[in-house]
């Protein structure tokens, strides 16, 4: 069966087989889709292989050669081929192993999970070819047994709140047992409490995960589904739980990928294509697939390998293409965590928006808070700037820090401080979040407090996609909680390295592959400069980033595919015609084809006075809201706050 995929050129198993080549010479290479920390540099080990060796100063790429992950790869080699070269070097590199990690000094409890799972699927190709002796099942029984037991002894409570926990329980489950008459009853019903645990607190209601790294997310979903799908706890209530979060978690997924295919990179992430992922669960437990993921077939090979299913490449094609559905959700709206998501539809060239406004959640969080990614007409435009390494290196806090995020700063001092790798000395604190959504319009407003020795200040973002113009609005204003200690607003915006930007007298223009964009800003002052972006760890590229400046605490931003979109300011007046500050209520103009829109928006409560107010005119009410003047002059107003 997998014969067919490979005959096909599906992506996933041309790459594993290829990577197969590599390792019968010891050589080691990490470019797997979601392999945690990636490394394109290949390593060769002439000598033998040296389990403790630790390349380019970076210790990550001695925990990837130790979860021995690439195990699966020479088992489909072996499906592919036949031939029984690959399973041998799988045999080698396992007792190898063992004879070289006697004690636990180069061991970590997450590779050790990881570790276990892949060992189970070697193991169960090499005792199907007969190539384990005695003296072989002996040597890797007792590993077994003392991973099981350091896993037991080395767990500490935080792995309850971090998706080591899961990876853990995962291995232990998964291999526990080819050692189940060596282990105490006590140790396996102490995981069994830990994955409840696990569960209940890591994923959240929406189907979020806690940390909210798309491959930390990506990673805990596929352990839980490997556990699921092996049928280790059939006869457990957990499996219950298992299955309604792996389809919570199902249903949440797609909302953190671009029309371009790709996850955001939010905090510690790099960009993934999980369309393998989707499709595989998509058949497995027979789920809705949005057309986004349905361009090509591909598999994820190691949860195919534990649900025990045989198929081929053609029942494949057909399956998802009866999954696909249309009118799968666009918006999450996950208050659990601050993520706010809409894509126009499932397809290639349509728009999307992520908001985020939310609690920290792990180290691997970054200071982010209100940052926006944006695509138009399926083009990336606003990013995150991913995280690169985790080795402590200016690069690294760079990178975690406010201005590397399409993000405001207040008087040219970032929110937060970044002390090194995984910690932080403060950070802000997101206060509220609203969504409204309709046939013409998405908004999202959050708000923050920014905390700074001279004063604080409540920052409140709002959003506005207009469904009608395929076009952004973003809407930043300040109050000042203290005494008139604001001075200016600084506000970032980093493009696709793909974007070269340009410059203009009233706006930027935004060129990528033969089409142009146009952003639109209220600042006096505006430049564009060169910053970092990393799509995946240990890739770094130049891209562009859009700085503006202004004494004033209220400015637009607007995001569109219109060259005579014309933006401005207007006037607010109360119904006693007297004009109000842009602290009470804020009005701006959006002309395009002869159509004006006319948005305002109030941050703080308007209580002396006249309670109504006019915006050139039009009489308005609430926090936030837009007047349509069409062709014929006729208005048409709607309020979403």
């Amino acid at each position: 069966m997998k014969r067919t995929f490979f005959d096909k050129q599906e992506p996933n198993i041309m790459l594993m087989h290829a990577n197969s080549q590599l390792l019968l010479e010891n050589k080691f290479q990490f470019i797997h889709p979601y392999d945690m920390e990636p490394c394109r540099d290949i390593i060769a080990f002439v000598d033998g292989i040296d389990w403790t060796h630790v390349p380019f100063e970076d210790e990550e790429w001695n925990y990837m050669l130790n979860r021995q992950e690439y195990l699966l790869d020479l088992c489909l080699s072996f499906d592919i081929s036949g031939d029984i070269c690959y399973l041998q070097k799988g045999k080698d590199l396992v007792l190898d192993w063992i004879t070289k990690n006697q004690t636990t000094e180069n061991w970590r409890t997450i590779d050790t999970g990881i570790r276990l799972m892949y060992w189970e699927i070697m193991i169960r190709y090499l005792d199907q070819e007969l190539l384990l002796r005695v003296s072989d099942n002996e040597k890797i029984k007792q590993s077994i047994y003392q991973q099981l037991n350091y896993l037991d002894d080395a767990y500490i409570e935080k792995y309850d709140l971090s998706n080591w926990g899961i990876l853990i329980v995962a291995g232990f489950f998964i291999i526990s047992h080819r050692a189940s008459d060596m282990c105490e009853s006590s140790v396996y019903q102490r995981m069994l409490s830990r994955l409840t645990h696990q569960l209940h607190l890591q994923v959240q209601p929406s189907g979020n995960h806690w940390e909210q790294s798309p491959l930390y997310f990506m990673e805990v979903l596929r352990s839980i589904v490997c556990i699921h799908q092996s049928d280790v706890l059939k006869d457990h209530p957990v499996q219950t739980l298992l299955e309604e979060k792996i389809l919570s978690m199902y249903h949440f997924m797609p909302h953190f990928v671009t029309p371009e295919g790709t996850t955001i990179l939010q905090g510690d992430t790099d960009e993934m294509r999980i369309a393998d992922v989707m499709q595989t669960l998509s058949l497995l437990y027979q789920q809705s697939l949005p057309p986004l993921f349905a361009n090509h077939v591909t598999v994820d090979y190691l949860l195919l390998y534990f649900s025990h299913r045989e198929i081929d490449y053609s029942t494949w094609e057909k399956n998802i293409t009866q999954c696909v559905d249309e009118k799968f959700p666009k918006i999450m709206t996950d208050h659990f965590t601050g993520n706010y998501y809409y894509h126009d539809d499932w397809h290639s060239t349509s728009s999307y928006a992520h908001l985020y406004n939310g609690p920290l959640g792990s180290g691997h969080g970054h200071l982010s808070l209100c940052h926006i990614d944006v695509t138009l007409g399926g083009d990336n435009i606003l990013v995150d700037s991913g995280r690169l390494t985790y080795v402590e290196s200016p690069l690294r806090y760079l990178l975690k820090e406010a201005p590397q995020h399409n993000t405001v700063v207040i008087n040219s001092h970032s929110f937060g401080e970044v002390v090194d790798s995984w910690g932080f000395e403060a950070v802000p604190t997101s206060l509220s979040n609203r969504v409204y959504e309709d046939d013409c319009f998405w908004a999202v407003r959050s708000a923050y407090i920014d905390t700074q020795v001279n004063g604080d200040f409540k920052v409140v973002r709002t959003v506005l996609y207009i469904k009608e113009l395929d076009s952004f609005i973003i809407l930043d204003q300040v109050v000042d909680i203290g005494e008139n200690a604001f001075s200016n607003m600084t506000r970032y915006f980093n493009l696709n390295p793909k974007i070269k930007a340009r410059q203009e007298q009233d706006h930027v223009s935004l060129d990528i592959k033969n089409k142009r964009y146009y952003a639109y800003f209220s600042e006096e002052s505006m430049h564009v400069e060169e910053s970092f972006f990393a799509p995946t760890y240990n890739d770094l590229v130049v891209n562009e980033k859009i700085v503006v400046t202004s004494s004033q605490p209220t400015q637009y931003t607007v995001l569109t595919k219109y060259s005579n979109a014309v933006v401005k300011e207007t006037t607010v007046q109360k119904t006693d015609n007297k004009l109000c500050s842009e602290e009470k209520c804020y009005g701006m103009a959006i002309t395009i084809d002869g159509q004006e829109w006319l948005i305002y928006s109030m941050i703080e409560d308007t209580y002396s006075g006249h309670k109504l107010y006019k915006i050139d005119g039009h009489p308005v009410y609430g926090q936030f809201g837009v007047v349509k003047i069409d062709r014929n002059n006729e208005e048409n107003y709607m309020r979403l706050f």
